[in-house]
């Protein structure tokens, strides 16, 4: 509207109607026939849309003197996005009528910048929901390696784990074989000896079931992303112990803090996800709280924050985040760790399974020299 005579802009501002809107209410949605255009007075909105697969992706955020919805008015087709006010906002409406009229009497070299300055904003926001999309799918194809890759590295520590028991249990029926290979009167002191190889044979067997059975557990819901009913807690716990070898060769120690009461237990969320999350999260905190296998803590606690709220805390005590990148970690592809084989899809990865997922948020609170602690909050019944 800028090239437009200020007796033009008058004109606009007078036929149009001045609406006011809260934050986060929707002006229009994706497939809806906007009777009007907008032009920003006050505050912003967020422009989204979804692709063919239902999959949401966002164009971006305008402000004040941004026009939007022109588009599907001009065209007299649905929406392609849905647009929501992400503050308290004015919008001046313009409805097609108001549009034609304003052509009609207006300098062909002014409509045609018009033209020309609807044509720019339009190619900046096919670009911008082009790249967001391509994000997307570059996060879904990572999130699929992401699985495969920690059940890989579950795979290894289970087989590790397994081994000490196993050895154990051989070690324990070589000593009963030694016992029983000679037929000689059973003592008080005999039968002793043979019990004390059995007991430990009985504990080791039972710990390798248990290793086995906790492998099932999460190797499954790796492959499927159902929500469902079930221990919160568990679940985590599940998770440190087949993760804990792995990082023990890191010298990484992890110690778990449950703070629900029994009947905060359950959660009806995605077991799959849960398990990722924390994976990327201790994965992120060995590579980068404590590189080079120096060694350290990290703390996992979970705990209610609202009486519908859980919050997930993943607190390391190593080399802490600068303040200027911590507004870009979970950016994708944005890393300070490509010369130890960072990739900067971790982090985000999470904050799209948190956000998406979760229906959830995560926060970062750190500083250098005194560690990282992220704060994961979601609902105890993620919506559908």
């Amino acid at each position: 509207m800028a090239s437009l005579t200020p007796d033009q802009l008058r004109g606009v501002a007078g036929m149009g109607q001045v609406v006011s809107l809260k934050a986060h209410q929707v002006v229009f949605r994706q497939g809806e026939y906007p009777a009007s255009m907008f032009l920003i007075l006050k505050g912003g909105v967020r422009i989204e849309g979804e692709d063919s697969a239902g999959k949401a992706y966002a164009y971006g955020e305008i402000g004040t003197g941004r026009v939007f919805g022109e588009l599907g008015l001009l065209r007299g087709e649905s929406s392609r996005v849905t647009a929501t006010t992400i503050r308290d906002s004015e919008l001046l409406m313009i409805d097609r009528a108001m549009l034609l009229n304003l052509i009609r009497d207006a300098d062909p070299e002014h409509v045609l910048n018009v033209f020309l300055a609807m044509d720019e904003q339009t190619r900046v926001a096919t670009e911008l929901g082009f790249r967001e999309v391509m994000t997307q799918r570059m996060l879904a194809s990572q999130m699929e390696a992401e699985k495969q890759r920690a059940l890989t590295q579950m795979v290894a520590g289970v087989a590790h784990d397994v081994n000490t028991p196993l050895s154990v249990i051989n070690t324990a029926v070589n000593i009963m074989a030694r016992e029983l290979a000679a037929p000689v009167e059973v003592t008080i002191q005999r039968a002793a000896d043979i019990a004390e190889p059995l007991e430990l044979m009985r504990l080791n067997v039972e710990r390798a079931q248990q290793l086995v059975q906790n492998f099932k557990k999460i190797s499954a819901n790796q492959l499927q992303d159902e929500k469902e009913l079930f221990d919160i807690v568990e679940a985590i716990e599940d998770t440190i112990g087949l993760v804990r070898v792995s990082l023990k060769r890191s010298q990484i120690l992890v110690r778990f803090h449950n703070k629900l009461l029994p009947e905060q237990r359950k959660w009806e969320g995605y077991r799959s996800f849960i398990s990722q999350v924390l994976i990327n999260l201790l994965t992120n905190a060995e590579r980068y709280a404590y590189p080079k296998g120096v060694g350290g803590a990290v703390d996992v606690t979970i705990r209610m924050e609202a009486d519908d709220q859980y919050c997930l805390v993943v607190k390391d005590h190593g080399r802490g985040i600068a303040t200027e990148d911590q507004g870009q970690i979970f950016k994708p592809f944005y890393t300070t760790g490509k010369n130890s084989g960072g990739t900067g899809l971790g982090l985000a990865i999470v904050h799209n399974m948190v956000v998406n997922a979760f229906k959830g948020e995560i926060k970062l609170k750190s500083e250098v020299g005194k560690g990282a602690e992220f704060l994961v909050t979601f609902p105890r019944v993620v919506p559908e």
